[in-house]
């Protein structure tokens, strides 16, 4: 048992600790504050004036707390709160000398992080100083240059401690946000020069500082965050260029570039290996220098050298073949290189915008439209069409066109790859590398790729010859994307990012219109589909019917499926399949099978709807069938779950209602099976309920896609299925997805138990679940049977009591939809309402007398008021009963009126908006009123 005599002993010692040094810092404050009032050159006169100044500013975190919660959170969510203060401040804040007060203070303290971090934020308050204060603009540009100045004045001549960052950060950013840019403008041009200047070296260097904590993996990112705020700094400068004078930014954007390559690369180009060693940076300039003319170079070297190391690490394996052997430093070194210049390529070579078509980038296309007087098109096209040379070996590679030649850098990347996988080097080369490949041939793509022309004003030239339709580079550049794809699938399988990432591509390559006949088929089944996974299932799909006429459909369909449902069903008709099918190479057809369902699946979209349901739902009957085969291979009766489930989810919304009973029957005969099965299992192994966990999140997940029917549906306006459905539909059977799903629960619901709730997951699952249909449905759950009923009921009970604060107030939400129905229906007399009424006690306990997370209050208010306005005499009683309790007529007396006042807008409360709204305002006021009394009694 815990001693807490001794908890307490210990926690009273800690607080007296905590207040001494509290104090000691005070202390330390007024001292400081005297100095600096001295230094700054302010008369006892005018002292009283820096009063009110430093309440404002030193006190404000601690008047934060009297704020609402919503601007704490804010508050601490940026921790970079502006200034407004009204025209009563005007004469103190406006006093330069005020001023220069705070950035003597900080010069005087910086040392002290504790006290550092004050003087910084009160700094950066000032510099976020905005509204009535200022009379004029001359005022605000007088205010901004003195600013500037302070801060130049104190950056200079001064080595930046760590705790200075951010807090340095958040000064420049607010100068910059805040004050207009005809502020900025106006001040004087040597002053704004020497402030972009400063801002430049501060960017360059917390860059470097950052890079070097991402180096040492340093758990707090100091330098990273407060680089990051200086960068978005930049971005405001530079998106409104054309206020400032021209080219003011193009040098120091130059200049903070290279700095980001350079401390990303490792000697002799970059100084990452170096900036762990401790480089000088006087060193660190010399080696920016020998940078500078050459980066456009750095990516093909880093190549060509990788290419080496490889080919002398194959020599070396081959008089000895340890592995162990082989030095990786190099070869660390370089795939590090690598990444970060084709991550730097790609985003300075394409944008993905979101929800807009993908286009060139206009400065791009203008860069290349302005030097296309020098470049050879057929040597640009070459050096494009020979990756597995290098650009320097072709005769006058000079005259190229830059951004083809960095695509080719990319593409000489990704062969030295492919050759080193032919070569059985594959151990030796970098996962992460390949993916910055696929990442980057996957973003060019998008924009590049069969570039349309009447999307451009203008166009390069060397551009369109290279990438436009029906050009021999674009065709080149399609194969040659469509040989990686294979390649990776087939080599890199095992890593999963990477294989994800490879088929991304395949589906960009294949949604590309002009790209069409060049994805298509050539064999009886294509490569991707040849391996059996369920990725490249789901590109072949996504591609399928782009712009295709009927019989093109038809070939397609028959060219990427049948070969699958030909060999699946060679395989189960076998007569001796029952005996074979644990071997393990059966096993891995049946999983590949599976998996390759799952892609076509997940592949759905409106044109192909059609011809995917009825393929998939082929193959529905024989997979319940396989539930029974291996109902001791929870792997693949898992596998089984997500076919079902990745068929309810991408094609309910499409399906008529014949075509929706097909599969709700498939679904309850799944569940029956499943559920027969576990029972078995149950008894046979008292240990096989957590095997149930990842099967069971899978059906709640298929019963929540059902139940999205009845919100999301399209057939009315789908003429896909109409010529397949007519005749069909005269069967008089009206089943909704409501009585599908409830019947799904009743099947899975003894399946549940309080252990296997404790998995965060399923249990996040099973109350959304249970809240979905208490949202949509409440009508059902009375007419649930008895015993199901109770359960249901327990479970809400259990979620409000004994699980997270996200699990209670799903069951809140699942609460008002019930309570409401009741209070609307003619008979009180049922389970439902009587049930309601036990819940009206716990939640009335929950908002008033016990502590709860204030982000439940909302939802618990609504229960609240659904069950206050069906038990109101009930609610009476609560009431009265908690008043009889209290002995102090004080208290008695306050709780009693603030009980009138929650009820006096909704009197009676009825199912009323606006009495709910009127209501839940009350009930916000009662509870910052006295919850506290009822809490503590």
């Amino acid at each position: 048992m815990i001693d807490t005599t001794c908890i307490r002993s210990v926690q009273r010692s800690r607080l007296q600790q905590c207040r001494a040094r509290e104090g000691k810092r005070k202390r330390g404050r007024e001292c400081v504050m005297e100095e600096s009032v001295e230094a700054a050159g302010l008369t006892p006169h005018t002292t009283h004036s820096t009063r009110p100044v430093s309440d404002m500013l030193l006190l404000s975190l601690t008047r934060c707390s009297s704020l609402g919660r919503h601007y704490i959170a804010m508050f601490e969510a940026t921790q970079n709160v502006t200034l407004k203060p009204s025209e009563s401040w005007r004469e103190a804040l406006l006093d330069t000398r005020i001023m220069d007060l705070f950035f003597t203070v900080h010069k005087k303290v910086r040392e002290d992080s504790d006290m550092a971090q004050d003087s910084l934020q009160c700094l950066a308050q000032l510099a976020s100083m905005h509204g009535p204060i200022f009379p004029d603009e001359s005022a605000q540009v007088s205010y901004l240059a003195h600013m500037v100045e302070g801060l130049l004045g104190m950056i200079n001549g001064i080595e930046m401690e760590d705790s200075e960052a951010m807090g340095i950060a958040n000064i420049v950013s607010n100068l910059i946000s805040m004050f207009p840019r005809s502020t900025l403008t106006a001040l004087p041009p040597d002053l704004f020069s020497s402030f972009i200047n400063c801002l430049t070296l501060l960017t360059c260097s917390f860059g470097r500082s950052a890079a070097l904590e991402e180096t040492l993996d340093k758990d707090d990112m100091v330098y990273m965050e407060a680089y990051e705020r200086l960068l978005e700094s930049w971005l405001t400068l530079v998106r409104d260029d054309q206020h400032f004078p021209r080219g003011c930014f193009v040098q120091p954007a130059v200049e903070v570039f290279n700095a980001f390559i350079q401390c990303h690369l490792a000697a002799p180009d970059g100084t990452r290996n170096m900036s762990a060693n401790g480089v000088t940076s006087h060193e660190e300039e010399e080696i920016s220098e020998l940078q500078e003319d050459d980066r456009e170079l750095l990516l093909e070297e880093r190549v060509t050298r990788l290419h080496g190391q490889l080919q002398r690490t194959q020599q070396h394996l081959m008089a000895s073949s340890d592995l162990g052997t082989v030095d990786r430093k190099v070869l660390d070194d370089l795939y590090e290189d690598i990444h970060w210049l084709i991550l730097v390529s790609g985003y300075v070579l394409a944008d993905d915008p979101q929800g807009e078509t993908p286009l060139i980038p206009s400065e791009v296309m203008e860069f290349s439209i302005k030097h296309a007087t020098e470049v050879d098109i057929n040597t640009t096209l070459q050096i494009l069409g020979s990756p597995g040379e290098k650009a320097s070996s072709i005769p006058g590679f000079n005259r190229t066109d830059c951004v083809i030649r960095l695509l080719s850098a990319v593409l000489r990347t990704s062969e030295v790859e492919s050759r080193a996988t032919r070569a059985s080097l594959t151990e030796l080369l970098s996962p992460q590398m390949g993916k910055d490949i696929v990442w980057f041939l996957r973003r060019w793509t998008k924009s590049y790729l069969l570039l349309e022309e009447k999307l451009y004003e203008q166009i390069s030239m060397p551009l369109s010859t290279a990438f436009g339709p029906d050009t021999e580079g674009s065709k080149w550049i399609v194969g040659y994307l469509l040989e990686k794809v294979i390649s990776n699938l087939s080599v890199w399988s095992s890593e999963g990012e990477l294989a994800t990432d490879t088929v991304e591509l395949l589906v960009t390559l294949v949604e590309r219109r002009e790209s069409q006949t060049v994805c298509q088929p050539q064999s009886s089944a294509p490569p991707a589909v040849q391996l059996g996974a369920e990725e490249p299932h789901e590109g072949a799909g996504s591609g399928g019917f782009a712009n295709m006429d009927s019989d093109t459909k038809q070939q397609y369909w028959a060219e990427v499926l049948h070969p699958l449902q030909q060999r699946f069903q060679n395989l189960i008709n076998q007569e001796n399949f029952a005996q074979m099918s644990q071997e393990e190479a059966v096993k891995q057809e049946v999983i590949a099978t599976l998996e390759a369902l799952c892609g076509i699946a997940e592949a759905t979209q409106i044109d192909n709807v059609a011809s995917l349901f009825s393929f998939l739902m082929d193959f529905l009957s024989s997979c319940i069938g396989l539930m029974e085969v291996y109902s001791n291979t929870p792997e693949t009766v898992n596998l089984i779950i997500e076919v079902f489930v990745e068929v309810a989810h991408k094609q309910i919304c499409y399906l008529g209602e014949t075509k929706s009973m097909k599969l709700y029957e498939a679904c309850l005969t799944l569940l029956q099976v499943y559920s027969k099965n576990n029972v078995s299992r149950k008894r046979a192994d008292a240990t096989a309920e957590e095997d149930q966990y990842q099967d069971l999140l899978l059906i709640m997940e298929l019963l929540t896609n059902l139940l999205s029917k009845e919100f999301i549906d399209f057939s009315d306006t789908d003429e896909v299925f109409r010529s397949q459905d007519q005749g069909a539909s005269g069967t008089g059977r009206t089943v909704s997805a409501a009585d599908v799903v409830l019947y799904g629960v009743n099947i899975v619901l003894p399946l549940m138990s309080q252990d296997l709730l404790k998995f965060p997951s399923l249990c996040n699952q099973y109350y959304k679940l249970i809240t979905f249909i208490c949202e949509i449905f409440p009508e059902k759950i009375p007419q649930l049977p008895e015993e199901l009923f109770k359960s249901l009921m327990f479970s809400l009970e259990l979620g409000m009591t004994s699980m997270s604060s996200e699990i209670s107030q799903l069951c809140l939400e699942a609460l008002s939809p019930l309570a409401e129905h009741c209070a609307k229906s003619p008979d009180k007399d049922t389970p439902l309402c009587h049930a309601t009424q036990h819940f009206l006690k716990l939640v009335f306990d929950m908002l008033l007398l016990q502590k709860h997370n204030t982000e439940m209050t909302v939802a618990a208010g609504e229960a609240f008021y659904s069950l206050v306005c069906l038990h109101q005499a009930e609610y009476t009683e609560l009431v009265q009963s908690l008043l009889s309790t209290q002995r102090d007529a004080l208290i008695y007396q306050r709780l009693a009126e603030a009980f009138r006042q929650l009820t006096a807008s909704s009197s009676p409360p009825t199912m009323d908006r606006k009495q709910k709204l009127a209501f839940l305002k009350s009930l916000e006021e009662f509870v910052a009123n006295v919850g506290g009394l009822l809490c503590v009694k």
